[in-house]
């Protein structure tokens, strides 16, 4: 499965890096965001600026979904133990009321 992961990851960096070659001389007339404008910018400068956002998002949405798993999982392992120990608890609790001659079959 890695390989594929690995492959997959090799045609997204040559399809950037050719898209950002075949457009070595392309210009963006203006790019606005907020509280700046940017005139006359290289389009492998915005097109890499993207790119780098992008994945710097993916990276964030990752990690989060990766720190809520952890905490499941702590939550849960903490959960797991405590119903053992109650589990040991209740194995240990002393047999009351039972009798020893139920199980026979004479009378008396």
């Amino acid at each position: 499965m890695w390989i594929l992961r690995n492959l997959v990851w090799l045609l997204i960096m040559i399809a950037v890096v050719g898209f950002a070659i075949l457009n070595v001389n392309g210009r963006v007339t203006e790019v606005k965001l907020p509280g700046a404008a940017y005139v006359d910018l290289p389009l492998t400068l915005v097109l890499f600026g993207a790119f780098v956002l992008g994945m710097f998002l993916a990276f964030v949405m990752t990690s989060v979904h990766y720190l809520k798993g952890r905490a499941a999982i702590g939550r849960l392992a903490r959960e797991n133990q405590s119903l053992k120990e109650e589990l040991r608890a209740l194995r240990n609790l002393p047999l009351e009321d039972m009798r020893l001659d139920e199980g026979k079959g004479g009378k008396d």
